[in-house]
């Protein structure tokens, strides 16, 4: 066919390339566009319906990856014979129902490069499952009692010693508050503070935290991001007192910030009374080259560091046990006005995660997670070196998941489509701006490798190399 006609509006929130792919499947769906028929050129039809041809080769590829259009070499794209797919289950509804729109997002990908998700195929099952077992068989009936509010004292006394240990954060068991994960806990932390403040938060940064200051109207500065992390010279109009922030490996582009940076931040929330820095090291136990930056508390001298941290990463989301370790000052506040609140956590998890840690299995569990991530970071990394164009990798030394500039002259929103087409799903950076996504010529990608194999690492790199790299691509930028 030479042509066909179809509004695009670019006011939409729904992507170009998806608009016309709709129309196109509908069309085919309809009978309008018969089997064999053969699609414009992209040329053609990108100047026809005057939108870049990047953006009709990302809709073109999603038809042929659902089978609705076939590709054909040197010819052009085809209408595929769908009939048989098409009828299943295509009794014609009832007048009064109407027959849902498929979301095409609810489709589960084959391979997930999910920043957030870790290896459950190594959590220690018949370690926890013993331990469980015998605090159920002991017949701890105090552990049937609601323990102390800010959970139980030997869990916090182990906590104390581990941070002490492996991050150089220097507090008493009585500073700690364990809490059925970071959320929970940052709740109560905004009840402690009072909501006569104002927050700066990294931007892109961490939107869970974002969202919650956002729902309790709480004023929010977002502060942008350079190679270093937050530049503090954003914090010197005095409009916020409190800076949240993941200094240890910033969430999600990735930099880990320098010692003269935190001196910087410290030396900003030490100059007057009210300030305060939220330290979330989310994160900080996966730390694969160079030695181990200390903690922003660890190298606080005035008690104003708020230190966060999560057994989420090392162990299960599922277990929903963070801890906060609260300065002098705030402990006071705590125990005067917040002291009745209940612990958030069942003690029985609590006992169980306790004799985890003194009997010295999470140290032999966070040994052996280090290498695992390590080997997988390895894997991604020696993957993406192999794509034939530059890509730049980014916070690739700390953590679970690393960036990717491309440089391919296709657009985020592009290498998403393309790879979601291919199977694979992917991250991009605009996911996690709360505002403008940041400047720059060149999309940036998270891919997160701790919930893949190592096989599907290397079998969902090569379909992004084939889905981003092959012909039809626009000119590299300069």
């Amino acid at each position: 066919m030479d042509m066909f006609t179809v509004h695009l509006d670019p006011g939409r929130k729904q992507p170009l390339y998806d608009q016309l792919y709709m129309h196109i499947k509908r069309e085919i769906e309809s009978g309008h566009l018969s089997y064999g028929t053969r699609l414009p050129s992209k040329r053609k039809l990108a100047g026809y319906l005057r939108i870049s041809q990047n953006t009709l080769e990302t809709a073109y590829q999603q038809l042929v990856a659902e089978g609705y259009v076939e590709a054909v070499p040197k010819r052009g794209f085809f209408v595929s014979k769908t009939d048989e797919v098409l009828r299943i289950g295509t009794e014609t509804p009832s007048p009064t129902m109407r027959m849902p729109v498929t979301d095409t997002d609810a489709i589960v990908p084959r391979y997930d490069f999910s920043p957030t998700s870790i290896d459950l195929d190594v959590f220690p099952f018949a370690i926890w499952k013993k331990l469980a077992k015998e605090t159920i068989q002991s017949e701890h009936k105090s552990l049937l009692q609601l323990g102390h509010p800010q959970g139980d004292e030997r869990l916090r006394s182990t906590i104390s010693q581990y941070l002490y240990y492996s991050r150089g954060v220097s507090c008493t068991p009585e500073q700690i508050i364990v809490g059925a994960g970071t959320e929970s806990l940052f709740q109560l932390l905004l009840q402690i503070l009072g909501r006569d403040n104002s927050f700066a938060v990294e931007n892109p940064g961490y939107y869970r935290m974002y969202r919650i200051l956002r729902s309790y109207g709480i004023d929010v500065q977002l502060l942008p991001l350079d190679e270093e992390g937050v530049d503090v010279a954003q914090l010197a109009d005095g409009r916020s007192n409190i800076v949240y922030t993941t200094p240890s490996h910033q969430f999600p582009m990735g930099m880990v910030m320098p010692v003269n940076r935190r001196m910087r931040l410290l030396q900003w929330v030490s100059e007057r009374d009210g300030r305060y820095i939220i330290e979330d090291d989310y994160d900080s136990e996966f730390r694969y080259s160079g030695k181990p930056i200390p903690s922003l508390h660890g190298m606080d001298s005035s008690g104003k560091v708020i230190y966060i941290g999560t057994l989420s990463k090392p162990l299960s989301p599922s277990l929903r046990i963070s801890y906060m370790v609260l300065p002098g000052r705030l402990l006071e506040v705590y125990r005067t006005h917040y002291i009745s609140y209940a612990s958030t956590v069942s003690r029985i998890d609590q006992h169980v995660l306790y004799r985890f840690i003194q009997e010295g299995h999470f140290e032999k569990h966070l040994n052996k997670m280090r290498r695992i991530y390590k080997r997988k970071r390895d894997r991604l990394v020696a993957a993406v070196r192999r794509f034939p164009q530059p890509v730049d990798i980014i916070g690739e030394n700390a953590g679970l998941h690393l960036l990717l500039k491309v440089r391919n002259g296709l657009s985020e929103e592009e290498l998403l489509a393309r790879a979601k087409a291919a199977g694979v799903k992917v991250y991009g950076i605009s996911g996690y701006c709360f505002d403008s996504v940041p400047e720059g010529p060149d999309p940036v990608i998270l891919l997160g490798f701790a919930g893949l194999s190592e096989d599907d690492i290397d079998a969902a790199a090569r379909i992004l190399e084939q889905a981003w790299f092959s012909a039809g691509l626009p000119t590299n930028k300069t």
